[in-house]
């Protein structure tokens, strides 16, 4: 009960502090923030791991993935075995809700998919680039590939102008990121 009327309490407090408008939505307007992203992908799944990945933001539409490779994947050395890996991916879009000028609330919605495979220690190849790697071969073992409806919530704190802190949490995604909004550099 005491939960119940602290949650009243703080809805009714940030409508108060918003003045007559609830929301003003027109405080989007002229926001384009990227930013990256790191947590747990496959959260509550058998396959959830750390990953990283990316947000964008444009006039408050948000769409972020984070993506949790192998974990043998990126080894640096050749080895006759045969690792039993995994890996997820989250995608989830949203829409930004200001209830205040630093404070933005955003329901979202999205895909999630884990993956079992073998990443074989004993074949490595070289990805060109201007910054070379090694990885080895993963495959995805046939009738492992889990599809799960993502849903969930996040949070964005402003503190400053220029960036924001995003935090998320959904049924199989549990991350936060840093995002940049490059159009208030331009000022």
């Amino acid at each position: 009960m005491k939960k119940i009327v602290l949650l009243l309490v703080a809805v009714f407090s940030v409508s108060f502090v918003a003045s007559a408008q609830m929301f003003d939505f027109s405080d989007n307007n002229g926001r384009f923030e990227v930013g990256l992203t790191l947590g747990s992908a496959g959260t509550t799944t058998p396959r959830a791991g750390f990953g990283a990945g990316a947000d964008i933001v444009v006039a408050g539409f948000y769409l972020d993935f984070i993506h949790k490779q192998p974990q043998h994947r990126y080894g640096r050395y050749l080895s006759d075995e045969k690792w039993n890996d995994n890996s997820a991916i989250a995608v989830n879009f949203g829409y930004q809700i200001p209830v205040l000028s630093w404070l933005r609330v955003m329901p979202l919605v999205g895909y999630t998919q884990t993956n079992e495979g073998i990443t074989d220690g004993s074949k490595a190849y070289l990805e060109a680039s201007d910054h070379p790697s090694w990885y080895h071969p993963y495959k995805v073992t046939d009738g492992t590939r889990q599809h799960y409806f993502n849903f969930g919530g996040g949070i964005s704190v402003q503190p400053f102008r220029w960036f924001s802190l995003n935090f998320m949490y959904t049924r199989y995604a549990i991350y936060g990121g840093i995002s940049f909004n490059f159009l208030e550099f331009a000022y």
